[in-house]
Formats: structure tokens, sequence, C-alpha cells
């Protein structure tokens, strides 16, 4: 009886021994014709790589990576001397050798114990063959111009060789059926517009971009698995969301919103992805170039972060959003100016909203600033070519020096209406968000702010475009 409880709890230790050891991860590199004698083991988050362990290569050029603890899935790297590397892919298999020449590592690589890393190389050299091929088709293609005949040989060979690829796609899925690797050539392959039927448009050219624009805008992300969050540790969905969002959407505000809110839903079932998604979306817009697409910035935020759905922002971090959202909100491209009401130079008060013009620019600026001197001269140049057509200046100096001001203005003689509020009793700052100078807005004649935090020359541009366009209605 002792005898069979001693084997019983031997085995029971065995067992327990070995189920802990494969929920690990074991993986044996062998580096041939390698100097090294160290690698750097790194890992792709978004478009960033990370190290995360740098370990030590024996005499044999062997490499063990080992842990008690399962890796996060993704596609890591092995870091050799002078940026050398080559890509693993960390899923289900994790306990798998491989064998590489660093003279040749797409030709030499062989792997043992992990189906997915051969398919995926046998997909890699594949796809370098496929571009090759498609490479010297289309390069023959643009010769043939004036050879129908051969040209629509070329074409039907360039088909063939698609249709070639996506068999051989189908054949991957079809093997690895729900796998990480399956998810992520899927994701890695683009949307494909179908064929429109333009038989009875008027204007197919134009028919043909408005239709593939909607194609794209609702199915990009077709074949994204939202649900497996190992897409997160390749450069593949920061890529993907990187050009839908600032490259397939027409970049605007109402156009991107919308599209925002449908891909976090995808995201939403899984906690990492969904976190991911909105954090690239708030980084995205927060700092986009493209006037008015703070207005994503602010929705996400308010959305997803000050709704309290952002699990993952410490109270710190919420707070310095928010004040982040207060300043942006008020001056969105669209909104109603605040109304500033100060002194002019001639100790007369005059308010914003009272100025009566067509267009209203509102210009932050200082006596001293060495911007503002090279700005303010071409600014005025353009008031004096449209201020008999209906345009308007409202200079604030941003300062609290009077006799600079003055000073200024009397050696200039700029006529146009100047303001200013030394004890910050209208909050300028803040409901225009001016931390530097110049700071530019142009108004409509409702005071509704149209462009922002631009340049004079592109200033100049815009009223060139609406003055005469106005003059053309009326």
């Amino acid at each position: 009886m002792n005898l069979y409880r001693s084997v019983t709890i031997y085995l029971l230790l065995i067992l327990i021994a070995l189920s802990g050891f494969s929920q690990g991860h074991h993986i044996e590199i062998t580096l041939r014709n390698s100097p090294d004698s160290t690698i750097f083991l790194a890992y792709h988050y978004g478009d960033k790589q990370f190290v995360k362990d740098t370990i030590a290569v024996n005499r044999n050029g062997q490499v063990i990576i080992s842990g008690e603890e399962r890796l996060d899935g993704g596609v890591y790297l092995i870091v050799l001397s002078g940026m050398q590397y080559f890509e693993l892919l960390v899923g289900e298999d994790q306990d798998f050798s491989v064998d590489v020449d660093v003279n040749d590592f797409l030709g030499s690589m062989k792997f043992k114990g992990s189906p997915e890393n051969e398919a995926f190389l046998s997909y890699q050299k594949y796809l370098q063959r496929y571009n090759k091929k498609n490479t010297e088709l289309f390069r023959l293609q643009s010769k043939l111009k004036n050879k129908p005949d051969s040209l629509q040989l070329v074409t039907g060979q360039i088909e063939q060789n698609n249709e070639s690829l996506n068999s051989y796609l189908d054949t991957i899925h079809a093997s690895f059926p729900g796998s990480f690797l399956s998810d992520l050539i899927r994701a890695m392959t683009p949307p494909q517009v179908p064929d429109f039927d333009l038989s009875l448009a008027s204007n197919p050219d134009s028919v043909k971009m408005a239709r593939t624009y909607l194609f794209l805008r609702d199915h990009y992300f077709d074949k994204v698995n939202f649900g497996n969050e190992n897409l997160i540790r390749t450069p593949i969905l920061h890529n993907k969301l990187y050009n839908y969002f600032n490259r397939v959407l027409i970049q605007r505000p109402d156009s991107i919103i919308p599209q925002v809110d449908r891909v976090i839903h995808m995201a939403e079932q899984n906690d990492r992805m969904f976190q991911y998604v909105i954090v690239f979306a708030l980084n995205n817009f927060i700092e986009s170039k493209i006037m008015g697409l703070d207005a994503v910035f602010v929705d996400v935020a308010e959305k997803y972060y000050l709704s309290g759905r952002a699990e993952w922002a410490n109270s710190g971090y919420l707070e310095k959003l928010k004040e982040r959202v207060q300043k942006i909100k008020p001056n969105l491209i669209g909104v109603r100016a605040a109304d500033l009401k100060m002194e002019t130079v001639s100790g007369e008060w005059v308010s914003l909203h009272e100025v009566e013009a067509d267009f209203t620019v509102l210009y932050f600026w200082e006596p001293n600033c060495g911007f503002c001197k090279e700005s303010t001269p071409r600014l005025y140049s353009l008031y004096e070519k449209y201020k008999d057509r209906g345009l308007a200046v409202f200079a604030v100096d941003t300062q609290d020096n009077r006799q600079d001001w003055e000073n200024y203005l009397n050696e200039h003689g700029y006529d146009w209406i100047n303001a200013w509020d030394p004890d910050r009793q209208t909050y300028f700052r803040f409901f225009f968000d001016v931390y530097s100078t110049p700071t530019l807005y142009l108004l409509d004649k409702d005071k509704t702010i149209i462009a922002k935090r631009v340049d004079v020359e592109a200033l100049e541009n815009m009223l060139d475009r609406l003055i005469n366009q106005k003059a053309t209605i009326y």
C-alpha cells in the first residue's frame, strides 16, 4: 500500500512537472557562421520594437530561450550584430527549434516542432517569388500600351499570378484554421476592390472612385480578427489602422469619427485589442497636422477616457487629458468663437462679436516676438488687399507692456483693431489655446471658426478662394 502510494505520488509529481513545462516556452536556435556571443530577443508592439531579453550564444552557436511562463503571442525578432535579424512566429507552438545560417536567413532556415513557423517560412518564400514575377509583368505591361494583343496576354498572366497567390493563401487557412498564422496572413492581405458595373454611369471615373472609397471604408478590416490580440505584437495591425484613418478615409471629422467608433466596437471582443485601438486613435489624432482633426481627439477622449471606459488610465493621466480637452474644445473648427471684450490702444472697448465683417482674422501676437515681426507685415499687406471686400483683423497683444505695444504700433501704423487684455480677464489663452505667438484664427461673419493656426500664406490662399467665391455668388 505504501509502495502504491509512493508510486502514485511520484507519477503525480511527474505529471505536474510536465504540465508546468508545457505551459512555458523552450526555443532552441542554432546560428551557423555567426561571430556573436550574445543575441537580443525582441518583439514588435505596433510600429515599435522592444528588447525582451539578452541571451548568450554558446561556442557551438546555440541559443536557448526558455522560461516557465508562455511568451505573449506575436512576431519576435532574433537580433544579431550589425542589426541583422530574422523573425519567428510565437503562437501555440512555443517548444521548437530553428537552424539558420546568418549569411542567408530565408534560404537556410529550418524549423522542427513548429508547423506554423514552417508554413510561414514557405509563405515568405512564395511571396518573394510572387512579387518578383509581378514586378516583371508590370514592367512589361507598361511597355505594351500600344500593343493590345500582347498587353491582354500579360494582363492575363498577372491575373493568373494573383489567382495562384489566393489559392496558396486558401491552402494555408485550410491547414491552420483559427491559428495565429492564418489570422496574420489574412490581416496582411489587402482588401480586393470588386469590379463595379459602370456601364450606365455618365461619369464612370468619378463613380468608380466614389464606389471604391465606400467599399474600402466599409470593408478595409474584413480580414482582421480583432479577437486575436497576438496581432498587436506585429507591425500589421498598426499599419492597417494608420493607413485606414490617415489615407483611406476622407480627412474630415464627420467622416472619421463614425469609423473610429465602428473599429473600436469591432475590437471590444478582446480587452487588449480594445485598449490598443483606443490608445492608437487618441494618439493619432492629437498628433495630427491636419487642421480640424483635433475634433476626433476630443471625441475619443470624451467618449472613451473621460467617460470611464478606459480602465487602464490612471487618475493623473485622466486629469491632464481633461485639461487638454477643455483647452481644445472651445476652439474647434465649426464652433462659434468666444467673445473677447478688450481695451483698444485708444482706450476704448471693443467686442469681437460686434465686429461687422464677412471674415475676421483673430491675430494673437506680441511686439518683441521674432516670428511676429515676420508675419505681422505680411498679414497687414493681406489686410490692405481685402479690407474693402469684407475683411477685418482683430489683433490681440498677448503681453502687458503698454509702452512696447504703443511704440510698435506708432512705428508701423497698423490701423486694424488693436486690443489687449493685460489682466487676462477674458481668458483668451484658455479659449483660444494660445501657448505661442503668432497664433491666427479665421472667423466667418457669425464668428464661427473656419480655420486656425495657419500661416499668412495659407490664410491668403483661403481668403482668395472664399472672398472671390462670395463675389461670384453675389
